[in-house]
């Protein structure tokens, strides 16, 4: 062995001394390392994109219009990317190659949702893929891009070549990921190639300054402010060792990364800041305006406090505290660009969002005897939980003068609960809920449904210093944490934004008061269109319902997530190794595939009895048309079919909203190259 090394070492001498004299040598030398370099650096670069074809778009949810449908995609919220600026974002290139950052094929590489051949629009004029839209950010007079709510609640299912869209459905986008390759890495990636690389730098500044020398001049500043945003947060609240488990595609750990946005980051608390290690699927969104509570937890109720706090968790700009980390003053505290409109906007769109049906041209026919067998099975087995279960208005107890507080809340903001409708039941003041119709969410415990407790537990367990905003305050939980801050922010941004007393009733959501329910539980919410919304579980730990169905051990301990090609026979998406694609590794914590079981084992999670390949295959023959008023009647009648339901009220303050959104985006044209 020591010969043969010797030989080989004497071989690339002699080969050293035949490439003629030293000067040429280290040449030689310095061009095989330079290569060498750029090689590895290419790779350590290159994007980790799926690949997928796609030929035709076909929408499977009824209910929307295409304006409707596009106002959700691109109404902006008034979230940010720690600054960035549309502009910049759309002339972006890759860090090593001239091909733009935000290409067709590299978004959709990324698992975001581009229509094939689609072009600029008054609401898109970036030509981006859904969900990611524009704002004015109204001390520079620029437009930031903006996370929509779209970009992680629309799907898509893939099938030989047909693109079937689920609007309001689950993204399988990897925006938090911070892997190498991923979509947020490479994009600092190119940020970094642009200032350094001065050729990159020169087409960058042409497309976004000009000429102009100053111009130029002040856009580098800039970029390098941006660059140092993204280095502070990542010191912060964006930390990786904050976040152990990796999210993967389609899922973030969202009640984690918001609570630790707002109360690290945003209150300038860096002791607040917690591990998040329970990555959630993005919930789908039809029917949620039915919901008297929401969240995988059930710990919230109302509309517009649900979505403030969720655009404080995707980096919404706040101003809470001074330089000093001293809570502002009421008069500069809460200063946004927060879109109480956009979002407004968005709720009232989505109350007339259909589940999605089952295009049977595409995924194959219905069995309908089959089908029928599993309607059966589904009201024996599964309706106690997932019902709807249907109740009656209620009557929201509201506070109505300071010291009150009969919902026994952690904090209660007695103003903002009178600004709504009130009505009397005796000496109790009360919001009457608008809606005809409510469904009741069930808590089901972690010890009973036996699925992964993470997300439960660390909602429950978690504490946060929230003393910046009520002074001497003991340590609370994030939904009492939100509640607390929220009950102050929320008016403010009503005030601020014009919203007068007639109309926060509807802004709120349906009359309904901002509450906070704490449950070591998940909801099992109402099933209408779940073939369309893998995987499943609150984590995304059971790729198809075929395998949710089924006995512990028959479902995968590991498996890929990441391309949208669909298994109609298992309904779910095919879970092999692709480009792109993430291991699910059910045995990290967090991640636990069990629970929610039908077996005849005396176990942990148990919910009913085995059931046989047969049943199982009826009960998939019944998920993928449940409710679907087309098959009702071949059905037999369908007790949850969905044209049967209550339609939402509607109101003109949701249209105004929309119309004053559409009108800001035509008014301010962005600069596409």
């Amino acid at each position: 062995m020591l010969n043969w090394v010797w030989g080989l070492v004497k071989a690339i001498w002699q080969v050293w001394l035949a490439l003629g004299p030293r000067w040429l040598r280290y040449s030689f030398l310095g061009i095989a390392l330079i290569t060498a370099g750029y090689l590895g650096l290419k790779a350590f670069l290159k994007p980790n994109l799926t690949i997928e074809t796609v030929n035709q778009v076909h929408y499977l949810n009824k209910g929307w219009t295409d304006e409707q449908r596009e106002r959700f995609y691109f109404t902006p919220q008034g979230t940010e990317l720690l600054g960035l600026e549309y502009d910049w974002f759309i002339n972006l290139e890759l860090p090593l190659s001239k091909d733009l950052l935000t290409s067709p094929d590299n978004m959709r590489g990324w698992g975001f949702i581009v229509t094939p051949g689609q072009q600029p629009t008054t609401l898109n004029p970036g030509n981006l893929p859904v969900g990611l839209g524009r704002h004015i950010d109204p001390k520079s007079g620029k437009e930031r891009l903006d996370l929509t709510c779209a970009m992680c609640h629309t799907g898509e299912l893939h099938y030989q070549g047909n693109a079937l869209r689920i609007d309001g459905g689950q993204a399988v986008q990897s925006i938090s990921n911070a892997k190498r390759g991923e979509f947020i890495t490479t994009l600092a990636a190119s940020v970094v190639a642009t200032l350094i690389n001065p050729s990159k730098w020169s087409r960058f500044a042409d497309r976004v300054a000009g000429q102009d020398p100053a111009q130029r001049k002040q856009l580098r500043k800039q970029i390098w402010g941006f660059l140092g945003n993204i280095k502070q947060f990542v010191s912060g609240a964006g930390a990786p060792k904050l976040y152990p488990v990796e999210e993967g595609r389609g899922r973030t750990d969202a009640v984690g990364r918001i609570a630790n946005v707002v109360f690290g980051y945003d209150l300038d608390e860096p002791a607040n800041y917690r591990v998040a290690n329970a990555p959630v699927s993005y919930p789908f969104l039809w029917d949620i305006w039915r919901f008297d509570w929401v969240q995988y937890t059930g710990f919230t109720n109302q509309a517009m406090a649900r979505n403030v706090g969720e655009s404080l968790g995707v980096l919404a700009p706040i101003k809470l505290v001074n330089e000093e980390g001293e809570l502002l003053t009421s008069e500069e505290f809460g200063e946004s660009v927060i879109d109480l409109a956009g979002m407004h906007c968005v709720e009232g769109t989505l109350r007339s969002l259909e589940p999605p049906r089952w295009p049977e041209a595409i995924l194959g026919n219905i069995d309908t005897q089959l089908a029928t067998q599993g309607k059966d099975l589904f009201l024996d087995q599964c309706q106690a939980c997932h019902g709807p279960h249907k109740v009656q208005p209620y009557q929201w107890k509201v506070a109505s003068k300071p010291g009150e507080n009969p919902d026994k809340q952690i904090d209660v903001n007695w103003q903002w609960d009178m600004d709504g409708d009130i009505t009397f039941v005796g000496q109790q003041a009360v919001r009457e809920d608008w809606r005809e119709v409510i469904w009741a969410m069930p808590w089901v415990k972690t010890s009973v449904i036996g699925t992964d407790p993470t997300a439960a537990d660390n909602y429950m367990d978690h504490r946060y210093d929230g003393s910046k905003i009520i002074p001497g305050s003991a340590p609370v939980n994030a939904g009492d944490g939100l509640q607390i801050l929220l009950n102050r922010l929320v008016p403010k941004l009503y005030q601020d934004n014009n919203i007068d007393k007639a109309l926060i009733a509807d802004y709120d959501g349906l009359n309904v008061p901002f509450r906070i329910a704490n449950m070591r539980a998940y909801k099992p919410r109402p099933l209408h269109g779940v073939w369309a919304t893998p995987p499943f579980l609150h984590n995304g730990s059971v790729p198809t319902l075929y395998h949710l169905l089924s006995p512990l051990r028959e479902r995968p301990k590991q498996f890929y997530i990441g391309n949208r090609e669909y298994n109609p026979d298992h309904l779910g998406f095919i879970t092999e190794q692709r480009p792109g694609s993430f291991k699910h590794d059910t045995s990290i914590k967090g991640n636990g595939n069990q629970g929610h079981l039908f077996t005849d084992v005396d176990m942990p999670g148990r919910i009913g009895r085995l059931l046989s390949m047969q049943e199982r295959a009826a009960l998939l023959e019944y998920l993928k048309v449940m409710g679907n008023p087309e098959f009702s009647d071949k059905l037999g009648g369908d007790p949850l079919d969905w044209s049967k339901y209550t339609q939402a009220p509607q109101f003109g303050s949701e249209q105004q909203a929309c119309l004053d959104s559409f009108n800001a985006a035509k008014n301010n044209p962005a600069k596409v190259h």
